[in-house]
């Protein structure tokens, strides 16, 4: 499924000399960025490519009703933008102004390179180095689509980020994360002998040392926790969106949407 995505984008014929040394400088790239005749970046894994197509695919739709919705000044906030794919998606789509955020220094550097080589006023795509949780609602206020992709399960604190990402979203959010295989209720005390109780949501606690190392893992080294599709449901809902449904995928679609290991959560916000 790599080959739509290198299909839409077409970088001009020339490459800086800076974004030409970043190509070949290690670690490899998020994502397989096409940008000249036969220079495509090399990405970090084979699987990737079809991770980010069905992404796009499942949320294309939503986003754009979303951003056409908003009208001709729509926003849009890409949390752990990486090296700004969907940030320049977001734009395609219909978003005036973007704002893309990432923890590792390393991401933006690319993505500002990414964004010079395109052409892409930085008015229109403003990229933040720093950490979500840091971010305030007070200075950006709200955007009318929010993407939190790939960022629930590598963190400590999921229902904070959760809640974050509620609080700077006008319209849509789109939540995308790893998911556990747990269907079944937990059965756990809840403070007297001899009694338990059951609850449909649950975790996995991973410990993500490799922070350095390894560029897919969290950027800082945690106890990761990934939520069950209830659990994630169950957060949005908390968070204050009104609208929650799962992104239907197709059999055609990267296997670990098929298969339930990863999903794609559209969390709703009823306008004031």
């Amino acid at each position: 499924m790599g080959a739509p995505i290198r299909r839409l984008l077409r970088g001009s014929s020339r490459i800086s000399p800076e974004l030409a040394a970043e190509v070949r400088t290690d670690p490899a790239w998020m994502y397989p960025w096409s940008l000249s005749r036969g220079v495509v970046t090399p990405v970090l894994d084979s699987e990737l490519p079809s991770i980010h197509a069905t992404r796009a695919e499942l949320i294309e739709g939503p986003v754009r009703d979303a951003l056409a919705d908003a009208g001709r000044e729509a926003t849009a906030l890409d949390l752990a933008c990486n090296e700004g794919w969907f940030s320049h998606r977001l734009l395609d789509w219909g978003a005036a102004r973007v704002v893309g955020v990432d923890i590792r220094g390393a991401n933006i550097r690319r993505a500002e390179l990414v964004r010079e080589h395109f052409g892409i006023a930085r008015e229109r795509l403003e990229l933040v180095q720093g950490d979500a949780y840091e971010l305030q609602p007070e200075r950006y206020g709200a955007f009318d689509v929010v993407l939190l992709l790939g960022l629930v399960y590598h963190v400590e604190n999921p229902m904070g980020l959760i809640r974050l990402a509620s609080a700077l979203t006008r319209s849509l959010c789109v939540i995308e994360s790893q998911l556990t295989r747990q269907t079944d209720p937990i059965v756990h005390g809840w403070g007297t002998s001899e009694q338990w109780v059951t609850a449909d949501g649950s975790f996995a606690a991973r410990i993500e040392s490799d922070s350095e190392g390894n560029p897919l893992a969290s950027a800082t080294g945690v106890l990761s926790l990934i939520p069950n599709r209830a659990a994630l449901e169950e957060m949005a809902r908390l968070a204050g969106f009104t609208n929650v449904e799962f992104a239907q995928p197709e059999a055609r679609h990267n296997p670990q949407y098929v298969a339930g290991d990863r999903a794609v959560l559209l969390a709703r916000r009823t306008p004031n």
